[in-house]
């Protein structure tokens, strides 16, 4: 009795520590899980995007939002589930988001959609996507929260711009359109690239018209083009009617297009300015008017002191002088002026020694 008892002892002595021990390891085994666990959710949340997951187990499902994402949809809600996330989203595109993630959890079909926030300060590319675990049991779902705010922006700005360029070719064309003289202009290789209405319609009446010829190289493109338009020769009425229609549709030209313009004849007198010219100097219209010189106007600007910080002004006056009367091509230079304002400049050379120069205020 005595030898079972002892026997009895033993066995319950070495159940208890084994018991102690597989206890104990399986403590050092989940730790190790936890801390793993914990470095995976820091790895994640040190990525350059959010993310959201759903963990579904039966009839049991755990939501997690990343410390970026909250930061993205200023939510404090960790636990938040998908559909309070929604709120944080632009209300239009809400029931798509959420018909997209209700078909990502029944049928398993990934997803990619650009949406706003909910005022439309941030833009997001959400992915939807089915993490695919060994336990059958359990399905996870993680929707990723990619910031493409900046990427957007210049999307919509260079739309924007698009859009503004195409407006102002609509101008440009219906204004050349309504010429009533016929107009067209060749490439480099005698190819026509544009002709007018009266051009189209005229063209079998030539023998009757004097064409003038005027040289044009655009912008810093090597690459030359020749203007043609024509004037009746029939009557010097008529070639005083076309130079006066030539003049208006110039000026009417000139006027639409979205820059400072100044032209001066042959003599570097002031012939026409624009009052876009007139606002970015903030020179009175009443002294354009006056048809003051190149130099004059110089002087002019120097007296508001907005010009380039020169130390000699003659000598820079004498220079910009120079290069006005010796200009064979068109020239661009940047000017940058008092004040941090910077204005880009064409200068084109017209006809009978005219000088045509338009005036960009950049932004800086």
């Amino acid at each position: 009795m005595t030898l079972t008892l002892i026997c009895f002892y033993i066995f319950v002595l070495t159940s208890v520590i084994l018991t102690v021990f597989l206890i104990g390891k399986n403590r050092i085994r989940l730790h190790k899980a936890e801390e793993y666990s914990n470095q995976l959710e820091d790895l994640l949340d040190s990525a350059p995007d959010g993310y959201f997951y759903e963990v579904v187990l039966k009839n049991t499902s755990y939501c997690y939002c990343s410390r970026r994402l909250c930061l993205m949809l200023d939510t404090v809600d960790k636990k938040a589930p998908f559909s309070k996330l929604l709120n944080q989203l632009d209300e239009e595109e809400a029931p798509l988001i959420a018909e997209s993630y209700q078909k990502l959890k029944e049928c398993q079909t990934p997803f990619d959609i650009n949406v706003s926030s909910k005022h439309g300060l941030f833009h997001f590319t959400l992915s939807g996507r089915v993490l695919y675990t060994p336990h059958s049991h359990s399905k996870t779902f993680v929707v990723w929260f990619k910031d493409t705010t900046a990427k957007t922006a210049l999307l919509i700005e260079e739309r924007q711009a698009y859009i503004h360029l195409l407006k102002q070719r609509e101008v440009l064309t219906q204004t050349l359109n309504a010429l009533p003289f016929p107009l067209y202009m060749q490439d480099d290789e005698g190819a026509i690239c544009f002709e007018n209405k009266v051009y189209d319609e005229e063209k079998e009446d030539e023998a009757d018209i004097h064409w003038v010829e005027i040289p044009l190289t655009l912008n810093k493109s090597e690459k030359k083009y020749l203007l043609k338009y024509g004037q009746d020769k029939t009557t010097e009425e008529g070639l005083t009617a076309l130079l006066n229609d030539a003049n208006r549709a110039h000026k009417m030209l000139l006027k639409e297009l979205p820059y400072g313009i100044i032209e001066f004849d042959a003599t570097a007198r002031l012939s026409y300015f624009n009052m876009a010219f007139s606002d970015i100097w903030g020179i009175e219209p009443h002294f354009l008017k006056k048809n003051p010189s190149f130099e004059e106007l110089l002087d002019k600007i120097q007296e508001k002191g907005i010009l380039p910080q020169v130390k000699d002004f003659a000598q820079y006056k004498k220079l910009q002088l120079s290069t006005f009367a010796q200009l064979t091509k068109t020239t661009e230079d940047f000017l940058y002026l008092s004040g941090g304002k910077i204005i880009r400049r064409l200068i084109i050379p017209g006809a009978k020694g005219s000088i045509l120069i338009l005036d960009e205020k950049k932004n800086n």
